[in-house]
């Protein structure tokens, strides 16, 4: 799949920077689980991608992954459909912001498994190698 064909695009929220992702804060135009699954393809953060979910502000509401969820196991659906959301790249310091709607229990779970490493990766920024692979889960009891 080429760029051309996705269903969605970051824009730059920065004109005299529009070439550039370093330094840069994007908003998402279009599909924002294609996007994230296009950054994500295994649904695991790393030190260098993460994201935070529920963000709201500008771009949405706080509404939370299990609230779709829940709401997509209704016959008539009526409450929220998205969820927001903020990719955080420390390394080139770029922000990404946007919505994504969830419409089967996979997406639900991709989600759902992205948030939990976005919370662990985020957890070991910063910290020693060692402290890090143990917060990670990569080792137990590591000194």
């Amino acid at each position: 799949m080429t760029t051309t064909d996705r269903a969605f695009a970051w824009e730059n929220s920065n004109p005299s920077n529009a070439e550039s992702v370093y330094y840069s804060v994007l908003r998402l135009t279009g599909d924002g689980m294609e996007a994230l699954r296009a950054m994500f393809p295994e649904g695991e953060a790393s030190d260098l991608n993460a994201v935070l979910f529920s963000t709201s502000g500008v771009h949405g509401t706080y509404c939370l992954i299990e609230a779709v969820h829940e709401d997509m196991q209704r016959a008539e659906r009526e409450g929220p459909r998205d969820v927001t959301f903020c990719v955080i790249q420390p390394r080139i310091v770029c922000m990404r912001y946007g919505t994504a709607e969830p419409r089967t229990p996979d997406d639900i779970a991709f989600l759902k498994k992205l948030r939990a490493s976005s919370l662990r990766a985020l957890a070991t920024i910063g910290m020693p190698t060692n402290a890090a692979a143990a917060m990670a889960g990569e080792g137990e009891n590591t000194p």
